[in-house]
């Protein structure tokens, strides 16, 4: 007699709370991963010349506040939202496993963003 992962073994709660781990994340490492694109490639620096190399990583990280601000936050949120939904809804009943592969996806959306504005912006 098995016991179900929706009814038993799984609380409403844990596809939100890794949904809101994974929207955290996202936002919160978008600066260390503006530093970490810089420091290899380039990141744009709003009203200025582009960060390139280590010694301009404080600067792409700070960089990045601004384009947080400007509305980038907000998409980096929902994104890292539905991947910990996602996540928490594939994964099951083990919380802490979900928590780590949301927290894990939202550094990586941050990578990607970050990426992202160093391409085309």
């Amino acid at each position: 007699m098995g016991m179900t992962i929706e009814g038993d073994r799984m609380s409403w709660l844990v596809p939100w709370t890794v949904a809101a781990w994974g929207a955290i994340t996202a936002v919160l490492t978008a600066p260390i991963a503006a530093a970490l694109i810089g420091s290899v490639y380039r990141f744009p620096i709003p009203f200025g010349d582009d960060a390139r190399g280590l010694a301009a990583a404080l600067n792409a990280g700070l960089a990045s506040v601004f384009y947080l601000v400007m509305g980038e936050g907000v998409a980096l949120a929902a994104l890292g939202g539905v991947a910990g939904y996602f996540i928490s809804r594939a994964i099951g009943p083990w919380l802490i496993r979900a928590l780590v592969c949301a927290v894990l996806a939202g550094f990586g959306l941050a990578v990607l963003g970050a990426l992202a504005l160093a391409t085309f912006g």
